[in-house]
This record gives structure tokens, C-alpha cells and sequence, in this order.
């Protein structure tokens, strides 16, 4: 996909996105040609939506004041900000073990956070996170969870579990647009020199052994939730270097290879490789390790709507407990107690809530928004923060008559185009048995802006024009389905300005994840960004952890 420079001028312009239309008219596409698609596409609606930026934005500037002789209109044991995973897991965990007194404030008027997800005539669609691995046997939250849920049927008495078989993802699960046709799988397969299947070989061969290593502390070297991973230095070394730096060391140059893992560490941190350490890329294909009895390793889990499934589910369970629309604003921490101020964003009306204990639940570059000091009334350094990378992102559910011929193998949920700037997109109805092919469906679309400075990106993210992204769309997704423009019934946009924690180097074993795990007074912290790595495993085991402590702290 055609993207903006990262320059003073951030704007994504017209020139910019429309210059492969400019190659493909010299290349002889005809101006008739060329007027029949816009014509087609000018008649496509599309939605800018997202995460509420007004309120953020005003919480970040500090416009919003408490009333210092404002009353308490509320009073909890347990108080916990933010809706997305990690906060719904404490809530969660908290009910589970019998404590009803806590409440669930959440900015947006549904919870998710980044495992948001919308609905239309079609389908459910996910707005973010849309897929969940096999559980590793360490991965002991999730797979209570999954229990509980039914997404786990049984297991047995080796500990092996069986799944699902509609939450399983369902055949074909992945296939790659190369050559001009598909071939299943993403990685590179066909049209290769033997050179470079050799070094693909090779690769994984490395990754294997990775993934079959225990440290001398008798943990995996690499593990889910990666708290619970080895501290040998032989490991934690590979966190003060670059994944390009090791796949330079290691000798892997193949171009296919390259692409491959740049394509992993865009996907799941938003990055190139050469900004993310070498810890992080190889936990990405060595940390998964998890088995079913009914599905492959590397089978994952999914629903049409993403992981909003299983918000869908949390929320139910902790109904009574959860209050949306609410922004928090500005956070006080006593000695005896830590009150917050919020206003609800329907209402406009401001509230104060007391609670013994606060689980703040929300990326930890909010947090100096509303807290200045400790209990003591002590400044709090909180530099450390901004040393914490989020890159931008750009989701967009399109919504289709049906989707599209295209050459190669039948269409697969997880659709990817080789050399490709964006991650490709997901089909939402792909899990729906009795879809046909000609059925109408959603596909969601991924597009990290990983070739810039997140500051930048964030600008160029909100700066360009919906209908600029929707050509920029298109035109990618149509090298693989050159006539998607004509079954195209409307797009909706989704960007997330600050999307995801991204590991870059020394981040997983360094000083600034280790102050980011430290509380503060009565006030525990839950988020993924305290991991470095944003997947669902992470941000339930912050949720769980600090649910435990905070139970154990009532005691």
C-alpha cells in the first residue's frame, strides 16, 4: 500500500496514495477504465469511526478539573479503569473467588479495548484482536477460562485438551497471495530457488529447538505468559539485540524469509523487525506451544467477531458490575483509600468513586494524565513511560455482495498478499458452516503503520481523508481480487492511535518493563503493555495477577 513519508508533513495526501494508479496507467490502463472504477467506488460509503479521541484528547490536556468539595457518590472495596481484557479478567477473576464488591469503569460505551468488535446486516466483525492460539500448558488462566466458557470440551488425564470444534478455526486457515495466484500457507512456497527453501528449512529448524529449550531454572525459554519463561542469560540476551540483527548473525538473507518475518512482527507488534528485539521475534513462532486433542499446534481459535466473543462473554458475567461511557479523569491516592473522579460521557455529569484498592487496567501512558502525586503527596517520576512504544494501526471492515473470485486455492479466513505493506485481511463469516460462496460477508482488514515514527503515524493516521484510506484500500486488496471494487457495499474505518505495546530491544528483560510491574500505594496495574507483547494470554494474566493481589491485600 502507497504511504505517506515521514516528514514534517505527516498528511497523507491524494498524490500519495494514488501514485500505483499513476503506474498502472502508464502501464496502459485505459482512462475509460481507469473512470468506470472511480466511478464505482465514488458510490461506496465509508464510515470514520474509532476509539472516543474527544474525551482522550481531553483528559490528556488536562481540561477536565475535579471539584475538590465534590461528595462521594459511590464506595467500592475494589475499583479497576479500563474494559479491554486485562480489566474484564480482574473483574472476572475477583467474582470467580466470591468478591462482588467492585466496579468496572470503562470509557467507551461497550467494553473490548483492543479486542473491540461491530455488527452489521451481514455479519459480527472484529475491530482488532480476532484470534486466540491453543493454550500452553503454563497458560493456566486461559485454559480455566476456556473451560468455563466451552471453548475447552474436555481434557484428559495427560493434561491434552480437547476444543470446540466450531470455535476451531476451520479449513483452510491461511493462504498467500504469490505469483499472481494463492498457494495455502503464509509462508513462502512456491516459485523458490533451492537456496532459499534450504534457508526456510533452516529457519524453523532453529525455531524448533528454540521452542523445545528449558532453561537452568527448569522453565521454557520461551513461554506464555512470558513472565513464566527462563531467566538464563543465554536467552535474555536476545533482548538487547534486533531481530534483523540476529537474522543477519544467523545467516538468513533469502528475501522470502525476510518477508515472512517482517510480515510476523508487523502482525503482532506492529513493527519491522529491525524494531523489535530478537527476544520478542522468536518468542512470536518458539513461545507457542500449546496441544488439543482435535487440532494441530498451531491451529488457533476464532470467532466471527474476533475476541469480542469472549468480551461478549466477561461482560455477561460481570453485568452488574460494569459501567461504560464513563471517562476517568483524575485519580487521588490517600493513605486509606484511592478515589477517582470520572464524567460520563452521556450525562456530562461528573462523579466521585472511593475505593480500598484500584486496578487500573488502561495503557500506562494515561496514567500521568491523572495522577500527579503518591499518597504521600510526593511527585511521581514517571518518565519511564515514555519510553513505552504504541504504533498506529488502521482496521476496516468491508463489507462485500461476496467475495471475490481470485486464482489459486479456495478462500481461506486469513488472507495475505506477499510483499504487501498491510497484514491482508480476515473473513467474518469464514466460521459460519452454512455460509455459501455467494453469500454476502465482512472482511477486515489490517494495515500497521510500521515504516514510521509512532508519533508520526499517529498524525498521518487521523490527518488522512476516509475517502483517500478507501482508495488506498482498495487498490491494495486489489492485487489479489482485481475486481473487488465492483462487490464492495460500504467500508467502515477503525484506526487505533495508539494500538498496541510494541517489544523493542531491551524492552521484555529491560528497566523500563520492570518499573511498569511495580505498584503504586494502594493502586495495582494491569495491561499488556506490561509484558511488551499485546495478546490476549498477556493481558488476562496482568487482569488475573492483579486481581490476586488485590484479594490477598482484603485479607
Amino acid at each position: 500500500m502507497p504511504k505517506p513519508s515521514d516528514s514534517d508533513d505527516t498528511r497523507i495526501k491524494r498524490s500519495t496514495f494514488l501514485k500505483g494508479i499513476i503506474g498502472l496507467t502508464v502501464a496502459g490502463v485505459t482512462g475509460k477504465f481507469l473512470y468506470d472504477r472511480y466511478n464505482t467506488l465514488a458510490h461506496v460509503p465509508v464510515r470514520l469511526l474509532g476509539p472516543s479521541m474527544d474525551f482522550g484528547h481531553m483528559v490528556r490536556d488536562g481540561s477536565l478539573k475535579p471539584d475538590p468539595n465534590a461528595p462521594v457518590s459511590q464506595k467500592v472495596k475494589v475499583l479497576i479503569i479500563g474494559g479491554g481484557i486485562a480489566g474484564l479478567s480482574a473483574g472476572w477473576w475477583l467474582k470467580r473467588e466470591g468478591m462482588e464488591d467492585f466496579m468496572l469503569l470503562e470509557l467507551e460505551g461497550k467494553t473490548g479495548g483492543n479486542s473491540a468488535s461491530g455488527e452489521n446486516h451481514v455479519s459480527a466483525y472484529p475491530r482488532g484482536a480476532h484470534y486466540i492460539p491453543l493454550a500452553n500448558a503454563e497458560s493456566t488462566y486461559v485454559r480455566m477460562l476456556f473451560q468455563e466458557l466451552g471453548i475447552i470440551e474436555s481434557v484428559d488425564a495427560a493434561g491434552t485438551a480437547t476444543y470446540n470444534g466450531l470455535y476451531l478455526c476451520h479449513d483452510p486457515e491461511e493462504r498467500l497471495f504469490k505469483d499472481g495466484s494463492f498457494q495455502e500457507g503464509l509462508v513462502p512456497n512456491r516459485g523458490l530457488r533451492p537456496e532459499e527453501k534450504a534457508e526456510i528449512e533452516r529457519f524453523f529448524k532453529v525455531i524448533v529447538d528454540f521452542r523445545n529449550k528449558t532453561g537452568s531454572d527448569g522453565k521454557p525459554a520461551f513461554a506464555i505468559p512470558l513472565d513464566l519463561s527462563s531467566r538464563d542469560e543465554e536467552f535474555r540476551s536476545l533482548d538487547r539485540i534486533s531481530m534483523e540483527q540476529w537474522l543477519k548473525q544467523n545467516n538468513f538473507s533469502a528475501r522470502p524469509l525476510l518477508w515472512y518475518v517482517d510480515y510476523c512482527t508487523r502482525d503482532d507488534y506492529g513493527a519491522k523487525p529491525a524494531d523489535v528485539s530478537a527476544w520478542a521475534g522468536i518468542h512470536y513462532f518458539a513461545g507457542r506451544r500449546g496441544l488439543a486433542a482435535n487440532a494441530e499446534q498451531n491451529a488457533v481459535v476464532t470467532w466471527p467477531q474476533g475476541n469480542g466473543f469472549v468480551v461478549q462473554k466477561l461482560t455477561e458475567k460481570l453485568a452488574s458490575n460494569i459501567s461504560t461511557d464513563a471517562c476517568v479523569f483524575h485519580i487521588e491516592s490517600r493513605a486509606d483509600s484511592v478515589r477517582a473522579a470520572y464524567i460520563d460521557r452521556k450525562s456530562r455529569k461528573t462523579f466521585l468513586i472511593e475505593a480500598d484498592h484500584l486496578i487500573f487496567a488502561c495503557p500506562r501512558f494515561i496514567f500521568p494524565r491523572v495522577l500527579k502525586l503518591d499518597a504521600s503527596g510526593n511527585s511521581i517520576d514517571m518518565d519511564y513511560v515514555k519510553k513505552v512504544v504504541y504504533p498506529p494501526w488502521m482496521v476496516a471492515n468491508i463489507t462485500l455482495r461476496s467475495l471475490p473470485p481470485a486464482r489459486g486455492i479456495a478462500r481461506a479466513w486469513d488472507n495475505v498478499c506477499y510483499l504487501s505493506d498491510s497484514l491482508g485481511y480476515v473473513v467474518a463469516t469464514h466460521q459460519n458452516i452454512s455460509t455459501r460462496l455467494s453469500s454476502p460477508t465482512v472482511i477486515t482488514y489490517y494495515y500497521p503503520l510500521a515504516d514510521r515514527k509512532p508519533d508520526n503515524g499517529r498524525t498521518a493516521l487521523y490527518r488522512a481523508d476516509p475517502e483517500d484510506w478507501k482508495e488506498s484500500i482498495v487498490e491494495d486488496l486489489k492485487r489479489m481480487h482485481p475486481t473487488i471494487d465492483r462487490y464492495i457495499e460500504s467500508i467502515e474505518l477503525w484506526p487505533w492511535g495508539h494500538g498496541m505495546v510494541s517489544p523493542g530491544l531491551g524492552y521484555v528483560w529491560g528497566e523500563t518493563r520492570q518499573k511498569l510491574l511495580q505498584d503504586l500505594d494502594r493502586i495495582v496495574f494491569a495491561h499488556s503493555d506490561m509484558s511488551g507483547i499485546s495478546n490476549f494470554e498477556e493481558s488476562q494474566y496482568r487482569g488475573v495477577e492483579a486481581a490476586i493481589k488485590v484479594k490477598a491485600r482484603l485479607r
